[in-house]
This record gives structure tokens, sequence and C-alpha cells, in this order.
């Protein structure tokens, strides 16, 4: 089954309302999921997952029920860089969790979790099938982006002063975005071998006004995200195959 992941209930709306054979179901007594069909394709639907925390718990228990083989994570962002503009549409390319800090305690780089590479790199497949499903549905053009995940929410240029270093976020210098769920995914992702691309909208910049004038701007464009996220599915289902693993 294919898992499409929300941290609100409006980023999974439209798929809820193409969605056929609905069923829904509560687990942990506190997410509901949708469980149902697009384009014939079994589809699980799940959102309220904000936090790292709770995006890989709760995303490694419904790859173990449902067994899912491809994530998709769609929603809002916040754009850093300014090659990127407020409303794009980007496609994680990369992610790296950018509140981990075990340089003290481990061998590693900051933003990297001990045992895995610092950053996680989504499939070349799945971010191939996006850019064809917005390009032959829709008339936005997607850009591809280096997804800082936190569990934290920034929304003002002086939080990140500790993640950067002149124009560059933990290595990055162009296409950076924040979100609050996507390193969780990623992770899960690595350690089960399982496809994903986080798929969101820049709401704004990281230090640009948040009110709900954006919020409504962003939701504008949900319509876009959904109808190329469900084209991709149609075109996986097609096509029969997806390539193990996130890389």
């Amino acid at each position: 089954m294919i898992l499409i992941v929300g941290s609100q209930h409006d980023d999974i709306l439209y798929f809820e309302s193409i969605m056929t054979n609905k069923k829904q179901e509560t687990i942990f007594n506190k997410y509901t999921i949708t469980i149902g069909t697009i384009f014939n394709q079994g589809v699980v639907l799940v959102d309220q997952v904000k936090t790292n925390y709770v995006s890989s718990a709760l995303i490694l228990y419904l790859i173990e029920k449902y067994f899912i083989f491809l994530i998709f994570n769609v929603g809002r962002c916040v754009a850093f860089s300014k090659d990127l503009k407020p409303l794009d549409i980007v496609v994680s390319k990369r992610v790296i969790a950018g509140d981990v800090d075990q340089i003290n305690e481990d061998d590693v780089k900051f933003g990297q979790i001990p045992g895995f590479d610092q950053v996680f790199t989504c499939q070349d497949d799945i971010i191939g099938y996006l850019s064809g499903a917005f390009e032959k549905r829709t008339y936005c053009t997607i850009k591809n982006a280096n997804f800082v995940s936190t569990s934290v929410d920034y929304h003002r240029a002086d939080q990140i002063n500790h993640l950067k270093e002149g124009e560059h976020i933990l290595g990055f210098n162009k296409s950076v975005v924040f979100d609050s769920n996507s390193a969780g995914i990623a992770l899960v992702s690595d350690l089960k071998k399982i496809a994903f691309g986080s798929v969101k909208i820049g709401e704004r910049y990281i230090d640009g006004e948040k009110n709900i004038k954006t919020y409504l701007k962003a939701l504008k464009e949900y319509a876009n995200i959904g109808i190329a996220v469900v084209t991709c599915i149609g075109d996986i289902g097609h096509n029969e195959v997806i390539a193990e693993g996130g890389k």
C-alpha cells in the first residue's frame, strides 16, 4: 500500500475526497487513519503527524501493519534560500535531521544520527515520477529541495543561527527548506528500505510573516500537489514497480 502523511487534516483532504472504498480506524486511541483505494491502488492516509518523534514511531507502525511500500509526505514548509520563493512547490532531494547533535558522544557530524548517513537521499525514481506528474497534470514548476527537518517550528531567522555557516545551512547553500516531520519518515524509510518523498508548499520565508493569509494562499496550492501525487500513484500502479530503498 501507499502511505500519504500530513501534519494536519487539510494536508490530506484532497486525497480523502477522491478515495473510494473508504474505511477509518483509530490507532493508539489517538490517530485516525483512512484506508481506501486511489486508481485501484491501496492507500492509507494519516494526519496530525507533528514532529519527527511522532513521524518515526507512527510511520514504523503503519509500515509494518499495512505493508507500505511507498510514502508521500505532504503539506507546508518554510523556505530559507532566496532561490526559492513563497508558494513554490518543493520535492525533497535530501533530508537532514537539523536538531540532532551527537558530536560529543560519537564520531559523527552535526545533524547525523549515529549509525546512519548524515543526509537521507530520496529515490531518483520517485522524484522522476513526481516531476513527470506535475508536468503532465499541472502548470506548476516544482523544485528539488534540501529539507532540514527539526521538531522545532522555526519561524524567525535568529532561531537558526546555530545551523548557519555564512549562507550555508548544514552544508547546503541553496534550495533549503525547513519542516518538522520529514526526518522521522526518512529515518524509518531507510531502516525498512522503503521509498519516500516529501512534496510541500513553501508557505513563506523563515523570517516572513505568518498569518491566516499566508496559510490560505498555501492552501490554494494543495490541489496541485494532490493532482500530481494521485497521477504519480496511477503511474506507479501501471508500471507495477518501485526499486527498493530510498537512495
